[in-house]
């Protein structure tokens, strides 16, 4: 009888505990002569509606989108520089080159 409530005990908490979404995407954007680029980033999802907020590069080019689901994504930086990706469950690094 102990040992069912202790599975049970450690079953609610294992699903309390599991995050609804699952992925991080990160990354550095880099100019064409491999310089950090300044600039905006955003994440589209496979239907085209914005995922979060647009995110502003750091001084060395990293962005990081945290808590969103697995799945197919278009990344916008700038009007041509545009990338269709997948976010797998976990980290998934992505760095880009702009154009």
């Amino acid at each position: 009888m102990k040992l069912r409530i202790l599975a049970g005990i450690v079953l609610i908490g294992v699903l309390a505990g599991a995050p609804a979404h699952a992925a991080r995407l990160f990354g550095i954007v880099s100019t064409a002569d491999g310089k950090p680029a300044q600039t905006t980033v955003v994440l589209k999802d496979a239907t085209g509606l914005a995922v979060g907020q647009p995110l502003s590069t750091d001084k060395t080019g990293a962005y990081d989108f945290k808590d969103i689901k697995p799945g197919s994504y278009q990344v916008f930086i700038n009007e041509k520089n545009t990338w269709k990706i997948f976010v797998g469950t976990g980290e998934t690094r992505r760095d880009f080159t702009l154009k």
